[in-house]
């Protein structure tokens, strides 16, 4: 429940810090482990199996409906690529869904890469 609609979230560091504050609250609680404890979280997440922290599930997410939507020719798809009329506003641009993903790259690199799926794949943003 907590993932859903994940694959549209524009993340912060500072959330995703939050994020993963979030996550090993709740390995803790479901664990019964006290702060005072002084385990790791290393620790925690080993004892409970987790296979993947909920950053990465999110970014997975996020790539995969990215790559489906880059394939696609479809409302969406010239919503993404459009450009809007008139001028910004103050202050620093706000960031978007694609700029985590996107990293260092280009926005026409990451669509090549979308069209071929198992290049996609392969890919770690």
């Amino acid at each position: 429940m907590f993932l859903y609609g994940s694959e549209s979230w524009a993340i912060r560091k500072q959330e995703y810090k939050n994020i993963d504050a979030l996550e090993m609250w709740i390995w803790r609680r479901i664990l019964k482990i006290s702060w005072r404890d002084h385990i790791t979280n290393d620790e925690v997440r080993r004892r409970i199996n987790a296979k993947k922290p909920l950053r990465k599930i999110i970014i997975e997410r996020k790539k995969a409906w990215i790559g489906h939507i880059l394939r696609g020719s479809k409302l969406i798809t010239t919503a993404i690529e459009g450009h809007l009329e008139g001028s910004r506003t103050r202050g620093r641009p706000r960031v978007s869904m694609l700029d985590e993903l996107i990293g260092n790259g280009s926005y026409t690199e990451m669509k090549r890469r979308a069209e071929n799926r198992n290049e996609w794949r392969k890919w770690n943003p």
